[in-house]
């Protein structure tokens, strides 16, 4: 079995494709395989991956659906011991996987891990640093404080049930990894290990009306599948709902400024 399946889903994606894939084909650590959706694209993105060699395990929709839905189509495809994630323009450090597979090989009560990102701009140009502030451990508390992971940078150990709710527009891995973390204690790299491509045509441009709806269903979920959580953690609590409702501001401002 191969140690990591890493997903990475496409569509009309060729502008930085080659990059990102050659990321994982740089890495130290190469025992992995790349399952590769592509979501019906109209470009070059096929002859792109298929010039690659049998490590790369490519996949087409049979129509364009939700990227939430395309994701648990590839996850259906993913054998490996872990789960790694790339999106076609971001990109992976050479040591990436090495540093991450040798953390939770080494800590077995660890389900998932993630790291610091540097932000790029769309030329590769670095424009900021994005480093985490946990520390390894059950870390849920504070990521209702302040939510730092990087679905780029993030390993699961693929022995629970993984699946994005299909509902969620805009941030249906803030929803998974905010279940794990309540659930499981989690490793953190807190040096950057992935470039992350900020585009000015973004989802997170596109979908800022989804911001507020989303982060409160998938809070509300977390604490009505588990209430105890809520007092014991009442201050991360209302910091949480707190970024909500400051969301849910930005919406209502950005409609005024139209």
């Amino acid at each position: 079995m191969v140690k990591v399946s890493i997903l990475m889903n496409g569509y009309n994606s060729e502008k930085y494709l080659r990059e990102a894939i050659d990321s994982i084909y740089n890495q130290t650590f190469k025992d992995w395989e790349i399952i590769f959706i592509d979501n019906c694209s109209t470009d070059s993105t096929k002859e792109i991956v298929l010039s690659y060699d049998e490590k790369i395990k490519y996949f087409k929709t049979d129509r364009n659906i939700p990227l939430g839905e395309a994701r648990n189509f590839g996850l259906q495809k993913c054998k490996g011991e872990y789960l790694a994630f790339l999106d076609t323009d971001d990109i992976w450090l050479q040591d990436k996987l090495e540093r991450q597979i040798s953390l939770l090989d080494s800590n077995p009560d660890l389900q998932m891990c993630y790291s610091g990102a540097i932000w790029i701009d769309e030329n590769g140009k670095e424009i900021n640093r994005d480093l985490p502030k946990a520390t390894t451990g059950y870390v849920f508390p504070s990521q209702l404080k302040r939510y730092e992971v990087n679905m780029q940078s993030v390993v699961i150990r693929n022995n629970i049930p993984i699946e994005f709710n299909t509902k969620m527009e805009f941030s249906p891995d803030f929803d998974l990894f905010m279940q794990i973390m309540s659930r499981y204690r989690v490793g953190v790299e807190r040096e950057p290990l992935i470039k992350y491509r900020k585009l000015s045509n973004s989802l997170t441009t596109k979908k800022i009306d989804r911001w507020g709806v989303e982060m409160k269903d998938a809070l509300n979920n977390i604490f009505t599948q588990n209430p105890k959580l809520k007092r014991k953690y009442p201050l991360e609590y209302l910091s949480a709902y707190a970024k909500v409702a400051y969301y849910y501001l930005r919406y209502y401002l950005s409609l005024i400024k139209l």
